[in-house]
């Protein structure tokens, strides 16, 4: 171990905790967790952080301990003097709720700002928030990673022809612009309207999709109602083929099932809430390599952005 840097991974990092460990050549610390019978977390630093960098690697998506695991360690860490400490967390829960929406209504992912930094972190290393605004929620640095660095070269590697990306709301059209720098191709948005959360009413393709195959670019799967409804659209309006890259598989319900009942041929997301998923047109891609880099970088002061494709 690096005399100034450790690694540490809570319960739910698992082998994304410990890939990012291979590529950065080093060995995890000794973080004991245990879970009393009521349910209750502990936690405990099995060697010296004094004075030291801590990197804490958590994938923080529910249940709720998870999250309250990792403001555990970091508030341990800062308990026994660590000089700083990072938190690795590619996926931060309740990035959708950033705003108030009605009247009576928390923000939550404030909330989950304002904890982890009431434990006592010094910074955060996350991928692809779903509102960039949520950045500003923390008063510390936040690195927000583009998963453009994993999805784009492996987009290159696939060969397709006659390439469509195809964003799924207007929200996502700014990623959705990213890859077309990179990939130079076409693009289409698709204009939808909910009647409520995690359902659309109708929804309509701006652009051409015709003789196209067509990928759907997003930052999470959830239910998967929305995205097979996209797809079956995309399908009726004359594409060729629809597959579909999201940075968080969140899979939740018959999420899977829908997917492998769809039109959708292949489905990409990275590990930042899942390793292995039991359905054969989903593959999951690591973000290790993302993740370490940026570590990487961090720790050696260079900029992230030179990471990113070209």
């Amino acid at each position: 171990m690096h005399s100034h840097f450790q690694l540490f991974c809570t319960s739910s990092a698992g082998p994304l905790g410990e890939g990012i460990a291979q590529h950065l050549m080093v060995e995890p610390g000794k973080l004991y967790t245990e879970k009393f019978s009521d349910g209750e977390i502990f936690v405990r630093f099995d060697e010296s952080v004094r004075g030291n960098t801590v990197f804490l690697i958590a994938r923080v998506n529910m249940p709720y301990e998870q999250l309250f695991e990792l403001y555990l360690a970091v508030d341990a860490a800062k308990r026994a003097s660590a000089k700083e400490i990072i938190c690795i967390t590619p996926y931060l829960p309740h990035s959708r709720q950033e705003r108030r929406n009605g009247e009576r209504v928390s923000v939550a992912s404030r909330l989950v700002a304002d904890f982890i930094q009431q434990a006592g972190a010094d910074r955060i290393i996350t991928m692809d928030l779903h509102a960039e605004s949520i950045e500003g929620f923390y008063s510390i640095p936040v690195d927000h990673l583009d998963t453009s660095y994993i999805f784009a070269p492996h987009i290159r590697d696939l060969n397709i022809e006659n390439l469509c990306l195809c964003s799924p709301d207007f929200g996502a059209l700014k990623r959705v612009k990213k890859y077309k720098k990179i990939l130079n191709c076409d693009i289409a948005v698709i204009n939808k309207e909910r009647l409520v959360p995690n359902q659309v009413s109708s929804m309509e393709i701006i652009g051409s999709v015709k003789g196209k195959n067509v990928l759907l670019i997003d930052d999470m799967i959830d239910t998967a109602g929305t995205l097979c409804k996209a797809s079956e659209l995309i399908m009726k309006e004359g594409a060729l083929s629809v597959r579909a890259y999201a940075s968080h598989g969140l899979f939740t319900g018959d999420a899977l099932n829908k997917i492998e009942a769809s039109p959708l041929s292949a489905v990409y997301v990275t590990d930042s809430v899942t390793t292995t998923v039991s359905a054969g047109k989903v593959q999951v891609i690591s973000s290790a390599g993302l993740l370490s880099l940026a570590m990487e970088r961090l720790f050696s002061n260079k900029s992230l952005r030179d990471i990113y494709p070209q």
